[in-house]
């Protein structure tokens, strides 16, 4: 299921995905996958409350829509922990 709705301009598909699921993000260029929680989430922009083990601090970061479109972030997201939602990054089939 792709949390992406493809119209003129890309939005977060909000049956898709929402408020409170969990969520892991990476990056496509990065080694670090970030896991969190979806605290805010609109047609364009997504917001994750992650544990930052940098500085030992809860952080907030944006993911949004037009880069999840184009293959920017990877991405695993989950409702209740049962079925788990993949988004691969730009170049990599999901082989469905």
């Amino acid at each position: 299921m792709s949390p992406i709705i493809n119209k003129n301009v890309p939005v977060f598909d909000l049956t898709a995905i929402k408020r409170g699921d969990v969520i892991r993000v990476r990056r496509a260029t990065e080694t670090m996958f970030r896991n969190g929680i979806v605290t805010q989430l609109d047609g364009k922009r997504m917001q994750i409350l992650f544990a930052n083990a940098q500085n030992n601090m809860t952080s907030f970061m944006e993911v949004f829509a037009g880069d999840v479109a184009i293959g920017v972030w990877e991405m695993w997201w989950s409702t209740d922990l049962v079925t788990i939602n993949y988004q691969p990054p730009a170049g990599v089939s999901t082989g469905s």
